[in-house]
């Protein structure tokens, strides 16, 4: 059980970092004009990050657990999507249609990765059951 929360966490963990490289890195390029900071080129570069770091909690989680990936990596996506969404009700930011879309797509891609992620050899080296 003890070993389970701890690959889990990882998981997490890395997303949380992988997410921060790529947002620190956006900010430095419209820092240095080298990306545009206009709106739509703004939603359109965060949606791709976001997806691709959804992509990568679904491979984490399905790797780590080896099985039922598709389950893994919809558990761990709606966690990440629920904290977000009660920090967003508190902030009093609108759900809307677009954030619907936005929603179902990284919930996908983390069941995609989920899916691929449990046909890896395991990252952390898990015993089988």
């Amino acid at each position: 059980m003890k070993n389970t929360i701890k690959m889990k966490m990882f998981a997490y963990i890395v997303f949380l970092l992988i997410l921060s490289i790529f947002a620190s890195i956006y900010a430095l390029l419209i820092y240095l004009n080298k990306a545009s900071s206009r709106v739509t080129s703004f939603n359109t570069i965060t949606f791709v990050v976001g997806v691709l770091s959804f992509f990568i909690l679904g491979l984490l989680a399905g790797n780590t657990a080896q099985k039922n990936g598709l389950l893994e990596g919809l558990i761990a996506a709606t966690i990440i999507i629920l904290l977000t969404l009660i920090i967003n009700f508190f902030v009093q930011v609108p759900f809307i249609a677009r954030s619907f879309v936005k929603t179902v797509s990284y919930i996908t891609s983390a069941s995609l990765g989920g899916i691929l992620g449990v046909n890896f050899r395991p990252i952390m080296g898990r015993k089988y059951d």
